[in-house]
């Protein structure tokens, strides 16, 4: 995980729970000696490297969000500033029963030593706590389920906002609700009122559905259009660092030109633009690094993207009756897993 630095200059912390009616601001900062600092830098540090975060800037026209990142910038009130931004988020999910009620969490930061407005929405979570009730001089000890639990340590936010304040782009990682009977991004689309680019992780997802979907079209087999996107993933990797779209193309279908234009045009209509796709390495690794096939007799082979069509590690045999082998080669060792 890349480590960006993270200095918090400062922390305030506001109750947005729906049940309650109305949002619960704090007026005074968390101060640096309490705890949940290194809770805060933490998230923060995990937010910066998650592949589901992704770039977006405000749209032209007026903007709330915006003006009060500038206000920030210019020095006005932190606290006042932070509550409004509480309050128009509160009236954004407090109608929405599908959207969770969280804490939010607003701290003026420095990343890499420039400055940032972040917002970290903690949703919370149901988990059951021990209760010591005392009836005379017997302790009754209970189990006593607690909705209001907040994301653990070792959890990534599922919701938060990094705007720079020199030049108000944007860095947010956001989830899909329900709202109103659609399927909608509304920190993007109701708060930021911004429009926003694909993540890493999106990237990843869109280059697989669409070969795995021209691959069926073609009447390739589904686990070979796969397969070869993998490997020709993990090979540019291993040689760039990142992702060369064409090559790709002409490695899943290298004797169709026509489902080589049909799948950058797909990839290109999903929102990838670049020609290279920039993926961090371990991102690649868990989407691309290894490919597992089942047969139809109830086999599981998982073997590393690289080998395939490497005759040397593993070949498909196949046999005029429609059946395939597989034979695995030049194994030293076997053991259990």
């Amino acid at each position: 995980m890349e480590n960006h630095s993270v200095f918090i200059k400062n922390i305030v912390l506001h109750i947005l729970d729906t049940s309650v009616g109305a949002p619960v601001l704090s007026n005074q900062e968390i101060d640096s000696e309490q705890e949940g600092y290194e809770f805060i830098e933490n998230l923060l540090q995990k937010m910066l490297a998650d592949d589901n975060l992704k770039d977006a800037e405000f749209v032209e026209g007026p903007n709330r969000v915006r003006q009060l990142c500038e206000d920030l910038q210019s020095g006005e009130d932190f606290i006042a500033i932070s509550q409004e931004i509480a309050r128009m988020l509160y009236e954004i999910i407090s109608p929405q029963p599908t959207i969770p009620a969280a804490d939010l969490v607003c701290c003026r930061i420095l990343i890499d030593d420039l400055p940032f407005l972040g917002l970290l929405k903690l949703n919370y979570r149901t988990n059951y706590i021990h209760h010591v009730e005392y009836q005379g001089e017997t302790n009754i000890n209970l189990l006593v389920k607690q909705r209001t639990v907040l994301p653990g340590e070792n959890q990534k936010p599922e919701e938060g906002i990094l705007i720079n304040l020199t030049d108000f782009s944007i860095r947010l990682i956001e989830k899909e609700y329900e709202i109103d009977g659609n399927k909608e991004y509304y920190l993007s689309k109701k708060f930021l009122k911004c429009s926003d680019k694909l993540s890493r992780a999106a990237k990843a997802k869109i280059i697989s559905q669409v070969a795995e979907r021209l691959g069926k079209k073609y009447n390739n087999e589904k686990f070979d259009s796969i397969a070869k996107l993998r490997k020709k993933v993990t090979e540019n990797m291993e040689e760039f660092n990142s992702i060369e779209v064409q090559s790709v193309a002409r490695e899943i279908f290298k004797d169709n030109p026509a489902a080589q234009k049909e799948y950058l045009a797909e990839i290109k209509e999903a929102g990838i633009k670049e020609e290279r796709i920039e993926l961090t390495p371990k991102l690649a690794e868990q989407k691309f690094g290894s490919h597992k096939i089942k047969t139809d007799t109830g086999i599981e082979i998982n073997f590393p993207a690289t080998y395939y069509n490497n005759k040397e590690m593993i070949e498909f045999i196949n046999h005029p009756n429609g059946t395939v082998s597989i034979l695995i080669k030049n194994v030293g060792k076997i053991s259990n897993k």
